[in-house]
C-alpha cells in the first residue's frame, strides 16, 4: 500500500482503526503490515527494544499468534480518539487470549502456560499520510505476566522481593559501570 502525502481525516482515522483491529483479529499479518510505513516503529513495554520496519513487525506478530492463537480485540472494547491536526490517534482496547504456544522473541522464550489473559491498554499512533508510522503500546505488562503465571501476585511478599532484587541489580550494574 502506497501512502498519500495528505493528512488523514477523522473518518479515515476511525476507518483505519477498524481495519487495523480487523487485521489483528483475523491474525492476518500481511493485512496489518500493509497498513504501516516501511520504516514503522513499534514500541511495547514487553519488548527490550523497539521493533523497526515491516519485516520485524511481521515476525513479532507471527510469534504472538503462535503463542496466543485465540488473541482477540473485542470490537465493543476498542475505541479511537483522533487528533487530525497532528496526524495522531489514541486507540484504547482490551484483548483476550490464551497462551497455548511458546512465545519466542529476541528477549527469549516463554513456555506456554495454557492460561487466559485479559489486558486493557492504549496505543498512541502517529501517521505519515494514510499509513501508520509509529505506534507505542501502553498496558500493565506485570499484570499480564501475573495472569500468565510467570510472576507472583503484585501485592505479595514474593513480588516485592523480585522488585527489590531488580532494583539492587540495576544499582550494582551502574556502580560497576556495566550499563
Amino acid at each position: 500500500m502506497e501512502s498519500t502525502s495528505k493528512p488523514m481525516t477523522e473518518a479515515a482515522m476511525r476507518a483505519f482503526a477498524k481495519t487495523h483491529f480487523d487485521a489483528w483479529n483475523a491474525h492476518d499479518v500481511d493485512a496489518a503490515v500493509a497498513l504501516v510505513t516501511d520504516d514503522v516503529v513499534w514500541e511495547d513495554p514487553s519488548f527490550e527494544k523497539p521493533v523497526l520496519g515491516k519485516a520485524e513487525m511481521a515476525d513479532r506478530m507471527r510469534a504472538l499468534f503462535v503463542a496466543f492463537p485465540d488473541l482477540h480485540f473485542p470490537e465493543e472494547l476498542a475505541h479511537a480518539h483522533t487528533n487530525v491536526a497532528d496526524g495522531e490517534a489514541v486507540l484504547t482496547w482490551t484483548f483476550t487470549a490464551t497462551m497455548l504456544g511458546d512465545l519466542v522473541a529476541p528477549e527469549g522464550r516463554m513456555p506456554a502456560t495454557g492460561k487466559k489473559v485479559q489486558v486493557s491498554g492504549a496505543t498512541f499512533n502517529r501517521f505519515r499520510g494514510d499509513l501508520l508510522s509509529h505506534f507505542t503500546m501502553y498496558y500493565d505488562s506485570l499484570d499480564m505476566l501475573h495472569q500468565l503465571g510467570f510472576l507472583p501476585s503484585s501485592t505479595g511478599i514474593s513480588m516485592r522481593a523480585v522488585m527489590l532484587a531488580d532494583y539492587l541489580g540495576g544499582k550494582a550494574k551502574k556502580a560497576l559501570h556495566l550499563t
